[in-house]
């Protein structure tokens, strides 16, 4: 069987291409700040193929956070910093 390929992500470009492709671009952080984060590979799916896939992370991060007893925090600034309104978005 072949092997699947893995990478590690900690920086995110999103791209909705109305109204066929939304595509999710995963990379690496760059190690100084006067450097843009590296692309590592490009995920291009349906909009309703994103909004499902959306909806079953939030879920499974919701089921982790209930069987590990804790919770993932972030930042009020990381909220501010992405356009989220507040932790009532999660």
């Amino acid at each position: 069987m072949d092997e699947i390929p893995e990478f590690y992500s900690d920086a995110i470009g999103i791209n909705l291409n109305m109204p066929w492709t939304v595509a999710l671009t995963f990379g690496l952080r760059a190690t100084t700040p006067d450097q843009k984060p590296t692309d590592v590979v490009r995920v291009r799916m349906s909009p309703e193929h994103a909004k499902v896939t959306a909806m079953l992370l939030r879920k499974n991060i919701k089921k982790y956070e209930e069987q590990a007893k804790t919770s993932i925090n972030l930042p009020a600034e990381m909220y501010k910093m992405l356009g989220l309104d507040s932790i009532d978005d999660w």
